[in-house]
């Protein structure tokens, strides 16, 4: 047996203005209409819901029964309507973001703190577990913005670019490599590299491999002050942003090379969940950008710090 809401409705109503005229004109239905939907109720029930004394519908104990249900189920869509309201306002309140790479974390502290100062209520949760597949995370609806510096297929949402930044050799200042221009792919083949990913790198897929080139050996470790020092230490050769390096209190003892004549290039993008709100994902992306321009230049940090 199917009870509708509208059916629970119409039986509220009568019970409490003991009138078909005035339960019509409040639901905006003809006064037939009402009479039709009692009268199949109680043949689905069984039972009469209502009895006509001084020309005033009185209501059964089937009836009263069926109009508590329905002020009940009233009570339950409010809450329900109250908490939906209440999700709202903390979606556009809150901005859930992570990235692909923990090195973001070196300037992502600057970009919250600017988009901060605009938008004060603003809570910006970081969500370091989603790092490691970021744009499945967008996907789920976990995070509502991700940087990423690769992007599989379009997910649904927005892609947009962020900035470009440049991948150079790091190595050991008196490393036989350290003098040279640039490097090209199979000068990698009998060094030890030192990745952050390990063989997910982008620099395996996007140079090595288009080049048949396999490292000696590879090494991945997820700390960047520990790569700049293994390469320092001359344990291998390790691939590291520009603006990576710029930020590294001493250089001493370091080389970075160019990967390719032209250099090595990567995009970097941000994956924009179809729900963010469309105001924070724009000041969110235009701080990105004003951000990264600082990256080029040697000690990025201090002059984000200054600003």
């Amino acid at each position: 047996m199917r009870i509708s809401p509208r059916d629970l409705e119409a039986v509220r109503l009568v019970a409490e203005n003991g009138s078909l005229t005035a339960t019509a004109r409040l639901m905006h239905v003809s006064q037939p209409a009402i009479s039709q939907r009692l009268a199949g109720l109680q043949d689905r029930l069984g039972s009469e819901l209502f009895l006509r004394r001084h020309g005033r519908m009185v209501a059964t104990p089937v009836a009263r029964r069926l109009a508590a249900a329905a002020v009940s189920m009233d009570r339950v869509m409010q809450h329900a309507l109250d908490d939906v309201r209440e999700i709202a306002e903390q979606r556009r309140q809150q901005l859930r973001v992570t990235t692909q790479c923990y090195t973001c974390y070196r300037w992502l502290s600057f970009v919250i703190r600017d988009l901060l100062r605009s938008h004060p209520e603003l809570v910006v949760d970081v969500i370091p577990e989603a790092i490691e597949d970021a744009q499945s995370a967008v996907e789920r609806d976990e995070v509502d913005i991700a940087i990423v510096s690769r992007v599989t297929e379009p997910p649904p949402g927005h892609v947009v670019e962020l900035f470009r930044d440049e991948l150079f050799a790091v190595m050991r200042d008196d490393h036989r490599f350290a003098g040279r221009s640039y490097l090209t792919p199979a000068n990698f083949a009998d060094e030890p590299l030192i990745l952050y990913t390990g063989a997910r790198h982008a620099f395996i897929d996007d140079v090595l491999t288009p080049a048949g080139v396999e490292p000696r050996r590879l090494r991945q470790v997820r700390m960047t002050e520990a790569i700049v020092e293994l390469a320092r230490a001359g344990q291998g050769i390790a691939v590291l942003a520009g603006w990576v390096l710029n930020d590294q209190v001493s250089d001493a003892g370091l080389a970075r090379v160019r990967i390719g004549r032209g250099g090595y290039r990567r995009r970097w993008h941000a994956l924009i969940n179809q729900h963010c709100n469309d105001e924070l994902a724009t000041a969110f992306v235009e701080r990105v950008r004003r951000n990264s321009e600082s990256f080029r230049h040697d000690g990025w940090r201090r002059l984000l710090e200054e600003n």
